[in-house]
């Protein structure tokens, strides 16, 4: 007669918790695939990344890694980064660049919102999201970043302001939203150019000559302002003031007056976009959903 082998229970167990353990294969458990899996926006193979511990903020291709989604056009990686607690949204590239900014170029409103909803800061020193927004003629972008107490006359790391981008832009649009907003058309940079000045170098001639025009109405509303002594509303003293009477300046003995100061000349270079990256971005380059 045959004899049966059994397997003892204790051996089945074994056996079975052994199968059980064994490691699936997958690209997400190698975290030096994580280039790989952003690219082709993998979005369960990132999930499974950081459900291992993998760190958020990693860098790649010198970019935190929610920001290398933005360029790749890695949407649903991007949606996965982002909902991660451990994701800083604030966090900067070697450019000073954040999340938000590369978000702005590409008029991502949505996101945006869910950015700043976690924390994402509109308003910074250097260049903010507004002046990205205004490079690209996202009309919508500006809004939302407007209606959260975005600075309009912000000046970037060389005086540049928003209005500045938008004349470089072309958008004739965004011009108008951000003069409506309050931006300065009399502002320059440490150029010496202001926003018609940007919009000629890019042969934007006739947005130039609505700069230009702006510029000259707004010096004309600040000296009509500033000038005259009372009068008119809100001008002069209150009644019963007592009179106030400006001190004597000390007599010059020495020396001439010298006369007043000419403007400089404006450098005639084209400007350039210094410490950017991110506004060289196409925004209408990846279009994964």
């Amino acid at each position: 007669m045959k004899r049966k082998f059994v397997m003892a229970p204790a051996v089945v167990s074994a056996a079975m918790l052994m199968g059980l353990a064994a490691p699936a294969v997958s690209h997400a458990e190698n975290p030096a695939n994580a280039p790989i899996i952003v690219a082709n926006d993998r979005a369960d193979d990132m999930r499974a990344l950081l459900g291992q511990g993998w760190n958020p903020n990693t860098r790649i291709k010198g970019q935190p890694a929610i920001m290398q989604a933005v360029r790749d056009g890695a949407w649903r990686v991007y949606d996965v980064l982002a909902a991660d607690r451990r994701t800083d949204v604030n966090a900067a590239n070697d450019h000073d660049e954040t999340p938000l900014m590369y978000l702005a170029i590409q008029g991502q409103i949505d996101r945006a919102k869910a950015l700043i909803a976690r924390g994402a800061q509109v308003n910074r020193l250097g260049w903010t999201p507004l002046h990205y927004a205004a490079s690209k003629g996202q009309m919508d972008m500006a809004r939302l970043l407007l209606a959260h107490k975005a600075i309009v006359n912000a000046p970037g790391p060389d005086g540049t302001t928003p209005l500045m981008m938008a004349g470089l832009s072309g958008s004739r649009d965004m011009t108008d939203l951000l003069l409506k907003a309050g931006a300065d058309p009399t502002m320059r940079n440490t150029q010496g150019l202001d926003a018609a000045a940007w919009a000629e170098s890019a042969q934007h001639k006739d947005l130039a000559a609505e700069l230009r025009q702006a510029s000259s109405a707004r010096m004309a509303a600040l000296r009509g302002a500033g000038g005259g002594a009372g009068g008119g509303a809100g001008g002069g003293m209150p009644a019963g003031a007592p009179a106030f009477t400006m001190p004597s300046a000390p007599p010059v003995t020495t020396g001439t007056t010298p006369p007043p100061a000419q403007p400089g000349a404006v450098d005639p270079t084209p400007p350039t976009l210094k410490g950017v990256e991110g506004i060289r971005l196409d925004p209408d380059a990846g279009t994964r959903k």
